[in-house]
């Protein structure tokens, strides 16, 4: 999402959803998570600090494994800018495992394929999307979906967007009862903010 301002309207959506939480709805919990290639919690205080990872590999073709378990082994000698979906659901799925709600779910914000997962503590980045990535990726879903979590995926529109790209996302979203949502990007802090209004709705009545 590096590319067409897309990073800044994905925080900008972001803000605006905290802030609908906070005036309007303030029992309600929101949890945000940064995916690239790894997963990590965020507070919305640090939404507007956060930059896209830059590329670091450049080659057509990438096939590398880690093994985070190994002592000296962190997340710095590991290149950033890959996009690891399945610890993003994993640790969503966590996180919402202590919520006790009828309208638990994720919503997904991606512009393409994951590129990267775990198989325990070995780290695989795979590119182009290999199906060893996605495969994992749907097993989280399948998790998500045994607790009564929905994936919503608003999927952004991308000069390498592909047939395979709309494939997946509808794939993931539809093995948990969730939607596939295409929005242009200055666009998607109106629609994320409506469905979840919507959603809510829902429930209550």
């Amino acid at each position: 999402m590096r590319y067409e301002g897309l990073y800044v309207n994905v925080k900008r959506m972001g803000l605006a959803l905290d802030g609908l939480i906070r005036k309007e709805f303030p029992g309600d919990y929101l949890q945000f998570v940064e995916v690239y290639t790894f997963a990590k919690p965020r507070q919305p205080g640090e939404l507007v600090a956060l930059l896209p990872r830059i590329p670091t590999l450049h080659d057509p073709e990438v096939r590398l494994r880690a093994d985070m378990s190994r002592p000296g082994i962190t997340e710095m000698h590991v290149p950033q800018h890959f996009t690891n979906i399945q610890h993003g659901l994993q640790l969503a799925r966590r996180f919402l495992s202590t919520q006790d709600t009828p309208n638990r779910q994720i919503i997904l914000i991606t512009d393409g394929l994951p590129t990267a997962h775990f198989e325990r503590e070995m780290l695989f980045l795979l590119y182009p999307a290999d199906s060893r990535t996605e495969n994992a990726t749907l097993r989280e879903g399948k998790f998500c979906q045994r607790e009564g979590i929905t994936i919503n995926i608003f999927l952004l529109p991308s000069w390498m967007q592909s047939k395979e790209d709309v494939r997946f996302a509808y794939k993931l979203a539809e093995s948990t009862k969730g939607r596939v949502f295409f929005t242009a990007g200055k666009d998607l802090d109106r629609y994320v903010v409506w469905d979840y209004l919507e959603r809510r709705r829902e429930i209550v009545s």
